[in-house]
């Protein structure tokens, strides 16, 4: 639904005539009249804000296993359009996690995503991963 620009939100059901405002009903957002479109709602929002910026440091860190980071943007990241490298595997765990959080935490149950709650995730499914015959990925989780 990402790829496909489908993915529920404020803006895609305002040009729908649906709701009456684009804007995003997270009263820090509302402040600020953010849209509550796509990359709102993983990126910028104030639920998702600190959750975002360390899952985007930890790609970046993994993607510079090559050299220099790629640039990117927020989209960029989001629909997983990175080059191809040797941590492929932790970057697309790291995104899935994130973005399965986002849904079920922000969207679902309208909390803020912590980075406590994301790391403590992906700890977990790490560690389970060690005892399964599937490949192994290495993130450093601190």
């Amino acid at each position: 639904s990402l790829i496909h620009g489908i993915y529920r939100n404020r803006a895609r059901l305002y040009e729908q005539n649906r709701v009456e405002n684009n804007l995003c009903p997270n009263p820090a957002c509302l402040r600020e009249n953010m849209v509550h479109d796509v990359e709102h709602l993983f990126c910028t929002c104030y639920k998702v804000r600190a959750a975002w910026q360390w899952m985007k440091r930890k790609m970046l860190e993994l993607l510079s296993d090559q050299g220099t980071p790629p640039d990117m943007s927020n989209p960029d990241i989001l629909l997983a359009r990175f080059p191809k490298g040797r941590q492929e595997q932790e970057c697309i765990l790291l995104l899935g996690t994130y973005v399965e959080l986002v849904d079920r935490e922000v969207v679902l149950k309208e909390k803020e995503l912590l980075v406590d709650t994301l790391v403590g995730v992906l700890r977990t499914k790490t560690e389970s991963a060690r005892a399964r015959a599937v490949p192994q990925v290495h993130i450093a989780l601190t």
